[in-house]
C-alpha cells in the first residue's frame, strides 16, 4: 500500500463502486470462506422471487384448469410443492445468513478493523498529529469504529444485493412476457435510486463540510459538563457563554441540514408519486393485455407480483442504497485514514545510547502547517553520562528540541548522531527502548499506582520490586504509603474503589513511570511546572542525583535545577544563543545570566 500525505488524502468526491469493491475485497481477505458463501447466499436469496413469480403463473394457471375441469387436482401438486420449497429455500437462507454469517464475520471484520487503527496511530509519524486536517479525518473514520457499524453496513449491502438480483431476475422475466411493460416499468423505476445517490453523496459532502464546527461543538459540549473544566466555568461564570456559542453552532449546522433535507423531501416526493403513476398504467396495460389474449390469466396474476416484486425491489433497493452509499462514503474515510502517511520506517541500526556521544549538527524542525521553524541551525555535542539543562523562556523550542532528540519528530534539516549513527538511520524502536521522558502533560492513567508505574516498562510491570524500586527514584514510594491499598489503588474517582491524587503525587508517579524504564538516556520535561521554583528546584535536584550515570536533559523556563546540570543550553525563538557551565554562563553576563538575576530572588534562603 502506498501512503499518501494528509493533503492528497483527501478527494472531493469519493467513487461509490470503487469504495463498494475495496469494501468487499476487505471482506474477502478478513474471512475468505464466510464472505464468499455469504456472498453467494444474498445472490440466491434475489434470484428467488423470480422464481416465485413463475411458479404463481403455473399455479394460477393449473388451478384454473383444474377449476374449468380441464386437469386433475395432481397435476397442481408438483407446483405447490416447487412454491412450498422456494419458501423454505428463502426462509433458510435469510436466517443462517444473518445468524450464523453476517454475525461473526461482523465480529471478525470490528476486530480487523481496531487492530489497523491501533497499528496506524503507532506507526504515523509524531508530526501528523500536529495537523489540524489530520484530526477531521481521524474524526470521520472513527465513526466507521463505532459498535454496529459493521453489522450496519453488512445488512446494508445484503439488502442491496438481494434487492438488485430480485429487481434484475423478475424483470427478466417480465421481458419474457412483455417488452413494452418491461421499458415502461424501468423509466419509471430508475429515477428515485439515482435521485438517492446524489442525495446521499451532497449529504455526506455537507456533513465533511460541518466535520470542524461539530468537532468545535464536541469541545463546547466536554468543557461545559467535565470535571476539569468545572471549577473555572462557574468562577468564571462561563456557562451562558459556553452555551451560547454552542447554541449559535447547533443552529448553524441544523439550518444547513434543514435545508438540504427539505429540498430533497420535494424531490423524493415528486419521483414517488411519478413512480405510482408508472405502476398503476402497467397494472393498466397487463389488463388490457389479458382481454385481448396478449396475457393469459396465470401471466396476469404472476405480473401483479412481479409488479410488486420489481417496485417494492427498487424502492427497497433505492431506500438502502441511500444509507449505503453513506456508510460507504464513511468507509471511503476509514481507508483514507488507514493510507495516510507519512508513517515511520520500521527496523535500521539500534544505537548504544548509554556509551555514544550525542551530536546535533544545524538542526532544524519546522511543525506542520507552520510558517516558521520552531528549532532553527542548533549545534551541540552532549557526552554519555552528561546531565543537561533545557533552558528558555516559553516557546523557546525547548520541548521541540527534545522530541527531536527523543526520535519522535525527525529533522527537517540538519542531522542528529548518536555515535556514528544518523538518526535518519536508527530502528525508532530500539532508541525509545533506551529512553525514557517525563513531559509536562504527562498522562495520568486510570489504572493501578502500580501499573500507572510499570507502564514505563511493560515487561516488567508485574514484578512488584521493580516497580517498587522505581518509586523510590521517583518519589512515588511515599504515595502508595499514603494509600489503602498501596499500589493496588486504581488512580481514579470515576471507577469504584478509586482515588484521586495531588497535582504533586501525580508529578511523583510520572517521574517514577520513567525510572522504571532504567533507560541510558531521561527526559524531564517541566513536569513540575506547577510547583513554586523553589519545590521544583528540590525535586529536580533529587532527580538527577537519582538518575546516576544516565545521560539526563532537564527542560525549564526556571534556572533554580541548571546549576545542578553539568551542562546548560540557552534557548530563544527557536535557536541556541549559549551553552556552557552555570559559572561560565553567568560569567560571560549574557541571557543566562540575565534570566539568573531575575529568578535567583526565588531561590535565595529566608
Amino acid at each position: 500500500m502506498v501512503s499518501v500525505t494528509v493533503d492528497e488524502a483527501i478527494p472531493d468526491r469519493p467513487s461509490f463502486l470503487k469504495n463498494l469493491f475495496r469494501f468487499l475485497a476487505w471482506m474477502i481477505r478478513t474471512d475468505p470462506t464466510r464472505a464468499i458463501v455469504l456472498l453467494t447466499l444474498h445472490f440466491t436469496a434475489g434470484l428467488v422471487p423470480a422464481a416465485m413469480v413463475w411458479t404463481v403463473r403455473g399455479l394460477f394457471d393449473r388451478g384454473l384448469d383444474v377449476y374449468q375441469g380441464n386437469l386433475a387436482f395432481t397435476a397442481m401438486l408438483a407446483w405447490i410443492g416447487l412454491w412450498a420449497g422456494l419458501t423454505l429455500t428463502d426462509a433458510v437462507i435469510r436466517i443462517w445468513s444473518r445468524t450464523v454469517l453476517l454475525e461473526r464475520l461482523k465480529q471478525e471484520m470490528e476486530d480487523r478493523l481496531l487492530e489497523q487503527l491501533q497499528r496506524k496511530t503507532r506507526t504515523l509519524k509524531l508530526e501528523v498529529f500536529e495537523r489540524t486536517d489530520f484530526h477531521d479525518v481521524l474524526g470521520r473514520a472513527q465513526e466507521a469504529a463505532t459498535p454496529g457499524f459493521f453489522l450496519n453496513l453488512l445488512g446494508e449491502i445484503n439488502t442491496v444485493i438481494t434487492g438488485s438480483i430480485t429487481a434484475i431476475s423478475v424483470a427478466v422475466v417480465v421481458w419474457m412476457w412483455n417488452p413494452l411493460l418491461l421499458l415502461a416499468l424501468i423509466l419509471v423505476s430508475l429515477p428515485p435510486p439515482i435521485s438517492r445517490m446524489i442525495q446521499g453523496k451532497n449529504t455526506y459532502l455537507l456533513k465533511r463540510e460541518q466535520t470542524q464546527l461539530e468537532r468545535l461543538r464536541a469541545y463546547l459540549e466536554r468543557i461545559a459538563t467535565s470535571r476539569e473544566a468545572a471549577k473555572e466555568t462557574r468562577v468564571f461564570s462561563l456557562g451562558p457563554t459556553i452555551l451560547g456559542w454552542w447554541d449559535h453552532l447547533y443552529w448553524r449546522v441544523a439550518n444547513q441540514t434543514y435545508t438540504q433535507q427539505k429540498n430533497h423531501l420535494l424531490v423524493g416526493g415528486f419521483l414517488s408519486a411519478m413512480t405510482l403513476i408508472g405502476l398503476a398504467a402497467g397494472i393498466g396495460w397487463s389488463a388490457r393485455e389479458v382481454v385481448t389474449g396478449g396475457l393469459s390469466a396465470g401471466q396476469f396474476a404472476a405480473m401483479m407480483v412481479a409488479l410488486r416484486e420489481v417496485s417494492e425491489g427498487v424502492d427497497r433497493v433505492a431506500g438502502r442504497f441511500f444509507y449505503l452509499a453513506n456508510r460507504l462514503l464513511n468507509i471511503a474515510d476509514l481507508f483514507i485514514y488507514l493510507d495516510l502517511g507519512p508513517e515511520r520506517v520500521d527496523g535500521g541500526v539500534s544505537p548504544e545510547i548509554e556509551n555514544s556521544e550525542l551530536t546535533v549538527r544545524n538542526l532544524s524542525f519546522r511543525y506542520p502547517q507552520s510558517e516558521r521553524s520552531a528549532v532553527k541551525n542548533v549545534t551541540f555535542t552532549i557526552s554519555p553520562g552528561e546531565r543537561v539543562a533545557v533552558v528558555g523562556a516559553n516557546g523557546s523550542g525547548k520541548t521541540t528540541l527534545v522530541k527531536v532528540l527523543l526520535g519522535l519528530f525527525e529533522p527537517s534539516g540538519g542531522e542528529v548522531r548518536y555515535g556514528a549513527i544518523d538518526a535518519r538511520e536508527l530502528d525508532r524502536d530500539a532508541l525509545w527502548d533506551q529512553s525514557a521522558a517525563v513531559f509536562h502533560d504527562y498522562t495520568r492513567f486510570a489504572f493501578t499506582l502500580g501499573e500507572n508505574i510499570g507502564f514505563g516498562r511493560t515487561e516488567k510491570m508485574n514484578l512488584s520490586q521493580e516497580v517498587e524500586s522505581a518509586a523510590r527514584l521517583g518519589g512515588a514510594d511515599s504515595v502508595a504509603a499514603n494509600l489503602a491499598r498501596g499500589y493496588g489503588t486504581v488512580l481514579t474517582t470515576e471507577f469504584d474503589g478509586g482515588t484521586e491524587l495531588s497535582g504533586g503525587e501525580w508529578q511523583r508517579v510520572a517521574i517514577s513511570r520513567g525510572f522504571m524504564r532504567n533507560a541510558a538516556m531521561i527526559v524531564l520535561d517541566e513536569p513540575t511546572a506547577s510547583l513554586d521554583p523553589r519545590a521544583e528546584a528540590d525535586v529536580i535536584r533529587r532527580f538527577l542525583s537519582m538518575a546516576g550515570g544516565r545521560t539526563a536533559f532537564v527542560v525549564s523556563h526556571r534556572l533554580g535545577s541548571a546549576r545542578f546540570c553539568d551542562r546548560i543550553l540557552v534557548m530563544r525563538e527557536g535557536r541556541l544563543i549559549e551553552n556552557g557551565t552555570h559559572d561560565e554562563l553567568m560569567t560571560e553576563k549574557g541571557e543566562y545570566a540575565k534570566m539568573w538575576d531575575l529568578q535567583a530572588q526565588w531561590y535565595l534562603e529566608d
